[in-house]
This record gives structure tokens, sequence and C-alpha cells, in this order.
């Protein structure tokens, strides 16, 4: 199943579904198996974890998982992005790649007939 990248306004509309969020660490639970994670876009979401995150861990993360609710994600797996390779990173301008992706969908980059796109 193909997951869709999405930013915290589109969260309401994909419910149920398989999502990649992006979003910095606000606050992690004690025992690492919840954090809360605000997205590029300023939308709070709690996140439930596969496993514990490191205790260190801070800056921007990204989630992949199954939305509960239009402010709680199941994650499947994550990633979290040292604080040197972000450094430059513009929240911004991932913000206007959310909506022009979101826009087109799925189906406009795709390389022939039977392929589900990207």
């Amino acid at each position: 199943m193909m997951k869709k990248r999405i930013d915290g306004h589109r969260l309401a509309q994909n419910i149920g579904e398989q999502v990649i969020l992006l979003g910095t660490i606000i606050n992690k639970s004690s025992n690492g198996n919840n954090l809360e994670l605000r997205t590029t876009d300023g939308v709070q979401v709690n996140v439930t974890l596969p496993e514990p995150i490191d205790g260190s861990a801070e800056g921007y993360i990204e989630v992949h998982g199954t939305l509960q609710s239009k402010s709680t994600m199941n994650c499947s797996s994550y990633i979290v992005f040292p604080l040197r390779m972000t450094e430059q990173f513009d929240p911004d301008q991932y913000n206007e790649l959310m909506v022009i992706l979101n826009v087109l969908g799925p189906k406009k980059w795709r390389m022939h007939e039977d392929d589900p796109g990207f």
C-alpha cells in the first residue's frame, strides 16, 4: 500500500490511512514510546511509536504510520534527522511542496498506465 505524504492540515481527510508526516519533536514520554510532534505547518500530533525513541532525540522526525484521528497517529517506523542535516531546511518550502503534491495527487506521477504513481 502506498503512503501519502501530508501536512497537518490534511490529517482529518486521511483518518484510517497510511501516511507520512514530517515535523519537530516537542515532547517525549518518559518511556520513549510516545511523542508530541509539531508538523511543518504548525499542527500538533500525538504519535505512538513502535519502539522507544532515544531520550536525546530532538529536531526533525519523519513518522510513517496510520492516522487514528486528526490528532493521533500509530507509527510503524520513523526517521530522526540529525540536527546538522536540517540546519538549512526551509519548512515554508516544504509546505508549498505539500500543497502541490496534494493538489496534483499520486496519479500525476505515473510513468506508465500500470504504474500506481509515487
